[in-house]
């Protein structure tokens, strides 16, 4: 016989329990799952706000502060007037599809570059001591530094602009990598081991999702870096791109064609973030600390 839930707050909770399930623990999911929605439409509405709390006060300052110079600091009105014709042209569009596929390639590179020399640092003592004095020291060197050298190494063409995001990206998996790995608690090692584990299971079902943690705050780290150093990389003798779209407003002193470069970097970078925490939580349930 099936047993009816009650719940006032919850149309759904009236539907009959399936055979078998514990009731008490089928309302506490119900209620689980209507707070996890309503946190989420919440968290929603709030981000909304924030960006036409922004916008507003955006476009007030100008018309506020008297001595504000429009020209140079214009509001989103005149900015969006700007980009309508470069959106109609597709020019925009070829702008963000060159910078996005740069920016892609890099951290791709990077990504898997990183987790591997941190794997290897972590497990391998002699590796970890030959690389140590260099990772760290190349660590310390921006990538603005290295604009000039890969310039004269690969020329003005693609490949120098994915070889600065792919470097300035590497350091920040790498280095969380290493740690991740290098730090996980001997007891998990010990008890895999007393339970049979060989080297193979123990590193994917111990050391890796040890580390996860480590490893996800690398790879966060690194989406924003990359679109940080995609600017530098774009500066050095690009043709197309965000960045040289920016370059080309300043020459010109179109200010507007500026704020539309920092509105699509900063767009793009809270777009990438929010889809690494969806991607994290469908590939990783277990895992729900990043947000």
């Amino acid at each position: 016989m099936s047993t009816l839930i009650l719940d006032r707050d919850d149309p759904a909770a009236a539907t009959p329990a399936a055979p078998g399930t514990n009731p008490v623990a089928a309302c506490f999911q119900r209620e689980h799952l209507r707070r996890e929605r309503a946190r989420r439409h919440r968290r929603l509405w709030l981000n909304v706000a924030g960006i036409v709390l922004f916008l507003a006060a955006w476009e007030a300052i100008p018309h506020l502060l008297p001595w504000m110079n429009p020209a140079l600091f214009p509001p989103p009105s005149r900015v969006l007037q700007a980009a309508l014709p470069l959106i109609a042209s597709g020019e925009l569009a070829h702008h963000i599809g060159a910078s996005l596929a740069r920016a892609a390639g890099g951290f791709s590179i990077a990504l898997v570059l990183g987790i591997t020399a941190g794997f290897l640092t972590a497990r391998i003592e002699t590796l970890h001591h030959l690389s140590e004095p260099v990772l760290h020291g190349f660590r310390s060197v921006p990538s603005l530094a290295v604009v000039p050298l890969a310039v004269l190494w690969f020329g003005i063409g693609e490949l120098p602009k994915v070889a600065l995001i792919a470097w300035g990206a590497f350091f920040p998996i790498w280095i969380t990598t290493f740690i991740g790995i290098r730090d996980t608690h001997i007891v998990y090692l010990r008890s895999a081991a007393a339970l049979g584990a060989g080297r193979v299971r123990t590193l994917f079902l111990v050391i890796l999702p040890a580390a996860l943690p480590f490893i996800l705050a690398g790879v966060r780290q690194a989406i924003a870096v990359s679109l940080i150093v995609l600017v530098a990389a774009e500066l050095s003798g690009s043709t197309h791109g965000i960045a040289y779209m920016m370059s080309l407003g300043h020459q010109l002193f179109q200010v507007e064609i500026m704020f539309i470069g920092l509105v699509l970097l900063g767009a793009f970078g809270f777009i990438a973030d929010r889809l690494f925490v969806w991607a994290v939580k469908r590939l990783f349930p277990w895992y729900q600390s990043v947000s």
